[in-house]
């Protein structure tokens, strides 16, 4: 999977939107990373990555400024290249019950300064002038878990960013936004937004995965292994060892339902056959009534899960949970799958009422 995927191919959808979930504001949330920022701006590129991630924010229509965001993890960022030492030590360190060591406070003057000395080429090659400026490192925070440096520069257009160490997360991000020397009031403005909202983890054990206008909470242990961004549709789905959380979102429901009920809907698109399972109606936080379904995870099923999990037997799921409904205030269909262990009863709920389809509907977390 390529680390950098873009992601334009779903902002005709865009065209059946009747109202924005965060009341004007783009919220935007992967990979434990999550911000604020004005209305209809688009995200256009992303990475499947957790530990070295990027993530790219335009705004809307024919504008030129964007918002950049890369982080990596503290720990891996310094290890070097990999050794022997390095691949087995974790491995001991795990059999003889020793904690992990602690990463040492990474060296983020030094980092600014590569990032920059890159932009100062491509200034160069664009026969452009260069000038930048850092401003003294700070903490930062709630618990000042944050080591921060400020800085902008000007050459083939003009930036504003921030780079800082988390650690609490032991992550290491760099934020900017750029666009065109005579847009430095905008840039400016964004810049502000940008940080004042801009976390680098999830907020009680959960992350905020936010684009589109869809806002969707899953537990900080679930990793995103396949993404679907298309004109109409978008899909999302994540695993924790053999389990799996699977979101789907479809527009133009009015003119789907003129051709299926609900239920004939889900039973083309799930991932288990509802014959099987139990039917009954849930209200979901939003007021939607919901066809939910549940019962034992099939035999066809944990093969399909053992396939799709790479063989890992963790956390194998043996019950199968999946709902489908429709958001009227914005002319979609939403399903939510979960194949689950026996003890995760809460799983299909918790997420559920953690998913924004539409203003006032449920929470961002």
């Amino acid at each position: 999977m390529s680390t950098q995927t873009a992601a334009k191919g779903a902002k005709p959808e865009s065209s059946v939107q009747t109202g924005n979930p965060s009341g004007g504001k783009t919220v935007v949330g992967w990979q434990g990373v999550r911000c604020t920022l004005p209305a209809d701006w688009n995200v256009t590129g992303f990475s499947m990555e957790r530990d070295t991630g990027y993530l790219r924010v335009d705004s809307p229509g024919s504008g030129t400024v964007t918002v950049q965001i890369r982080w990596s993890t503290a720990a891996k960022a310094m290890a070097g290249p990999p050794t022997l030492y390095g691949y087995l030590a974790p491995h001991v360190r795990r059999l003889l019950k020793r904690p992990e060591p602690s990463a040492p406070k990474p060296d983020l003057k030094a980092n600014l300064e590569r990032i920059l000395k890159e932009t100062a080429k491509q200034a160069k090659k664009a026969n452009e002038p260069f000038e930048s400026a850092i401003r003294p490192e700070k903490t930062e925070g709630v618990n000042d878990e944050r080591t921060a440096i400020n800085f902008s520069w000007t050459g083939a257009g003009k930036g504003q960013g921030k780079i800082w160490y988390c650690a609490e997360c032991g992550r290491i991000v760099v934020a900017q936004v750029v666009g065109l020397a005579k847009e430095q009031g905008q840039i400016a403005s964004i810049a502000s937004q940008l940080f004042t909202s801009l976390q680098d983890h999830g907020v009680d054990g959960y992350d905020l995965w936010a684009l589109y206008d869809l806002q969707l909470n899953i537990p900080s242990d679930f990793r995103l292994d396949e993404q679907k961004l298309l004109s109409g549709y978008l899909r999302l789905s994540f695993g924790r060892g053999g389990e799996r959380i699977v979101l789907d979102r479809w527009g133009l429901a009015n003119v789907t339902l003129k051709r299926f009920s609900l239920s004939e809907w889900f039973a083309n698109h799930a991932f288990q056959t509802p014959k099987s399972l139990v039917e009954t109606e849930v209200t979901s936080t939003a007021e939607h009534a919901i066809l939910h379904y549940a019962g034992p995870l099939s035999v066809v099923g944990k093969v399909r899960a053992f396939r799709e999990a790479r063989g890992t037997l963790r956390r194998f799921p043996t019950r199968y949970e999946g709902g489908i409904w429709e958001c009227a205030e914005t002319n979609r269909l939403f399903a939510l799958q979960v194949l689950r262990q026996k003890g995760a009863q809460e799983l299909w709920r918790d997420v559920l009422d953690r998913c924004v389809c539409h203003p006032g509907a449920g929470s961002s977390g």
